[in-house]
């Protein structure tokens, strides 16, 4: 409903009136025009009144707000879209509506617009809507660090149609976007996945693992008539037998430190833990995982158990997206929930440089065998050697 006011201003030289004095000494006038305009203005006040009213009554009826991100995740460095969509389902139009959200700064809009950046991005953005109509707005914005990040809540404030009053109110929304961790160069990740397994391939077991095929070597009296490989001896003319690797069954348990909110060491840490997690799972290792940081997704304690197969690669990372560093956290060597066994290889991933944090992942592995991974950039301190842990520097 849209109303127009025209020709509304009024002077005494738009009024036309004729006075007679009588011989009584009265006053006789003509205010019929007067009278209409007063009734006129009469009848504004009432529908702007009654407009008002209506306004306060039914201005959030129909009108609905939402907020979608494009896709479900991005990568360090990319470009994604956040979605925004009002509709007014009525026939009062709204000339003015105004939606705000807050996430966190490391999603950074592009092109400009009505956005704050604090600890976190503050957005409003300005909408006109008819009666009945739908409007649909893209926000692009550049992932600039790895996380996670969610919208809550959108807020909203509106106008009836004579700009005289502001109502205000909220929508829920429930909208999430996970940022993954980038991808490592080839020469920071070989170093210590190399490492890891070598030691699972150099390790004795009790018996041969049948999956991890070496090579043929002549029967021998007394070998499993299992391991006689049939299609080799009939094309060799001789008795062949499979040769086995001597290895653990395959299981890495990884630590990963996550002191020191402000330390870029830190994300090196996080993104070459998940380098070695793919890498591990390519090669059909399963994993377990702990750290002393906080998950962003449910707000308890990182860690990831029991993750196998090469499918497993998107949860992986969504999982690293969630990581948060932070300052006095737990020892990240007390974080295992049972004493790893002899068949396990704990690997310890952390910047920091620290002897007692060497002597304590050396009591943590005991009998067993572990790989302490020290993320660095130039400086290398002396650390106390143990013989049940294998020391490895990465440089990032």
């Amino acid at each position: 409903m849209t109303f127009f006011l025209a020709n509304a201003n009024f002077g005494l030289e738009d009024i036309e009136y004729q006075v007679e004095l009588t011989q009584e000494g009265g006053l006789r006038g003509e205010v019929f025009p007067l009278l209409a305009i007063a009734g006129g203005l009469g009848v504004l006040a009432a529908l702007f009144f009654l407009l008002r009213a209506l306004y306060s009554r039914r201005w959030e009826k129909g009108l609905s707000c939402s907020l979608r991100f494009r896709e479900e995740y991005g990568v360090e460095g990319g470009v994604s879209s956040l979605t925004e969509v009002l509709a007014n389902d009525k026939g009062l139009p709204l000339p003015v509506v105004e939606i705000d959200f807050h996430i966190d700064r490391r999603l950074q809009f592009t092109g400009g617009g009505n956005y704050a950046l604090s600890d976190q991005s503050y957005r409003r953005d300005v909408f006109t809507l008819a009666a009945r109509e739908r409007v649909t707005r893209t926000l692009e914005f550049r992932c600039t660090e790895r996380g996670y990040f969610r919208i809550e809540e959108a807020g909203v404030a509106a106008r009836d149609l004579f700009l005289t009053q502001k109502y205000l109110g909220s929508f829920p929304q429930h909208t999430e976007f996970y940022v993954l961790p980038k991808g490592v160069p080839v020469g920071q990740v070989a170093p210590p996945f190399s490492r890891i397994m070598g030691e699972m391939v150099s390790r004795k077991k009790i018996y041969d693992d049948p999956f991890a095929f070496a090579g043929l070597r002549d029967y021998a009296r007394g070998d499993p008539m299992k391991y006689i490989n049939w299609k080799a001896t009939a094309r060799a003319g001789k008795m062949l037998t499979n040769l086995h690797e001597s290895t653990l069954s395959q299981r890495v348990v990884l630590l990963l430190d996550m002191e020191g909110e402000a330390d870029p060491l830190n994300e090196a840490s996080v993104r070459l833990c998940c380098a070695l997690c793919q890498r591990l799972l390519e090669e059909g290792v399963s994993l377990a995982a702990y750290s002393n940081g906080t998950d962003a997704a449910t707000g308890a304690r990182w860690e990831l158990e029991g993750l196998q197969g090469g499918g497993s690669q998107l949860y992986l990372k969504k999982r690293f997206a969630c990581i948060q560093a932070g300052d006095g956290l737990e020892d990240v060597c007390r974080l295992l929930p049972e004493q790893p066994g002899k068949e396990d290889l704990v690997v310890l991933l952390s910047y920091r440089q620290r002897p007692e944090l060497a002597e304590d992942f050396a009591q943590v592995v005991g009998p067993g065998r572990g790989v302490q991974v020290i993320p660095c950039r130039g400086e290398r301190r002396e650390l106390p050697a143990h013989k049940n842990v294998s020391l490895v520097w990465t440089e990032v």
